[in-house]
């Protein structure tokens, strides 16, 4: 009988750690079973990157106003972090009030380089008195990046708005922008 005891003491012991090592295999493999692939969700393949980190350094080196425009528009399009809203892993309402958006899995912030391209682009045609371009340029910058962490390009386009608008412009078409 006491045999009988011991062998089936290790039966249950062994289907609770089967049960348990399965359990944790689940949840691990669930949880990075649904990486980002697409390229809305932050994956992006060697020479997309190489693309991006090129255009970034021919905006922020350039003076030629359409050629930092065309970089600043490949730089847009770099992939976006996604909030839990629009994973593709289900997560329960109490726990998106914790979390955050999936941060990028790129070395730099694609969106950072974007604003600071952003930046750069407004004030090359600030100084080439192409007041329309710079002005709406600033002002994209306070709309595409409300995010904390780009924060200080929305302070330096917020300085530079102020500025513009401080100073009486050349053109009248500007004067019509600021007034609409």
């Amino acid at each position: 009988m006491k045999l009988f005891n011991v062998k089936n003491r290790f039966l249950v012991s062994t289907r609770i750690k089967y049960i348990l090592v399965s359990l944790f295999s689940i949840a691990f493999i669930g949880c990075q079973g649904l990486q980002p692939k697409s390229s809305g969700e932050l994956a992006m393949e060697d020479q997309d990157f190489l693309g991006i980190w090129d255009a970034y350094n021919h905006c922020v080196d350039g003076s030629d106003i359409q050629r930092m425009q065309a970089n600043l528009v490949v730089l847009a399009s770099a992939p976006k972090p996604i909030s839990l809203d629009d994973s593709p892993i289900p997560v329960p309402a109490f726990l998106k009030k914790w979390s955050t958006a999936r941060g990028s899995r790129l070395a730099v912030d694609p969106r950072a380089m974007a604003a600071s391209c952003s930046i750069h682009l407004a004030e090359v045609a600030k100084l080439s008195a192409d007041w329309p371009t710079a002005f709406h340029t600033f002002q994209e910058i306070l709309k595409n990046y409300p995010e904390p962490q780009y924060a200080f390009y929305v302070s330096k386009a917020n300085q530079a708005i102020e500025q513009m608008t401080s100073i009486q412009p050349a053109s009248l078409s500007f004067q019509e922008t600021l007034v609409d």
